[in-house]
């Protein structure tokens, strides 16, 4: 009997390492895809790398969603500047067939430019496609000042490599777990306002990411920016994803800023990234762009 019991545990142990390891090449390799990105906008142009990395089915705001690639394959104009970037964040689904990757970018006129001429930072979601490889299915990014300090870009490492066969039919639920979650989300934040409600979604490493600020980190950082009296969020998702293991996804739509202190409204464009600890779905990180009146 307690050979059979050593047995048993010693199978689980081995498939936990083996799934571990799984999901840090995973990892890693979404990482090298985003540096191989980048890479490809200063060798072939901006239009043309996103056209390579991206996604079929892949949305962007523009400023209302549509589909990305066709939005790219329409976009004919020609285009001298340099869009760069790199990743200082990354996260994937226990399942490794969604992420997303976050960090710093910088726009030149003229690739030949010895300074940017605008910054800004990025939130980006990948997922795996029928053929291994990682593609992205939406992309979104804010204006920021010139950083005073670089931030630390990731490293990668995919040297370990794991058996990594063609994945075929990947099934991706609906995600109406998520969307109900937004519904709750929203219907609390315009009863208690935004700070108390993303208290009780946020921990140490989530981002908030806004136009004209540096990104936002931690719980503290986040709900203190918040803080503003008066201020009741109301979101509107229109889609989003979730994967397989159904413990990471996403969710876009629009976003109405109530602030009853001074009677106005605002509305923005949002993207905001979940995962699931235990029972707590907890925002990995949010994008807000207004919208233009």
């Amino acid at each position: 009997m307690k050979k059979i019991v050593f047995a048993a545990l010693y199978c689980f142990s081995v498939a936990l390492i083996i799934h571990a390891q799984q999901k840090n090449y995973d990892l890693n390799t979404l990482i090298a895809t985003e540096y191989s990105f980048s890479a490809s906008a200063g060798e072939i142009g901006t239009r043309e790398a996103f056209l390579k990395f991206i996604a079929d089915d892949a949305v962007l705001f523009a400023p209302n969603p549509v589909n990305g690639k066709k939005h790219f394959e329409e976009d004919k104009q020609p285009r001298t500047g340099l869009l760069s970037w790199y990743p200082c964040k990354a996260f994937i689904s226990k399942s490794g067939d969604m992420g997303f990757s976050s960090g710093p970018w910088e726009w030149k006129k003229n690739k030949n430019d010895s300074s940017a001429s605008a910054y800004g930072n990025f939130c980006t979601v990948w997922q795996k496609q029928n053929s291994g490889k990682w593609k992205f299915v939406f992309d979104m990014g804010i204006n920021n000042d010139k950083p005073i300090t670089k931030i630390e870009p990731l490293a990668f490492d995919t040297s370990k490599k794991i058996s990594n066969p063609l994945i075929k039919g990947i099934k991706h639920s609906k995600p109406t777990e998520l969307l109900q979650l937004e519904k709750q989300f929203s219907t609390l934040s315009f009863q208690i306002g935004a700070a108390a409600t993303y208290r009780k979604y946020i921990d140490e490493d989530s981002r908030l990411l806004r136009d004209g600020v540096f990104p936002i980190v931690g719980k503290w950082n986040i709900t203190d920016y918040l803080s503003q009296k008066g201020l009741h969020y109301q979101f509107n998702p229109v889609g989003g994803k979730i994967s397989s293991s159904k413990d990471f996804g996403f969710t876009y739509g629009e976003l109405a800023v109530n602030n009853s202190e001074t009677n106005s409204n605002e509305k923005f464009n949002y993207l905001r990234i979940w995962k699931k600890e235990g029972n707590r779905w907890i925002i990995v990180s949010e994008t807000a762009n207004k919208l233009k009146s």
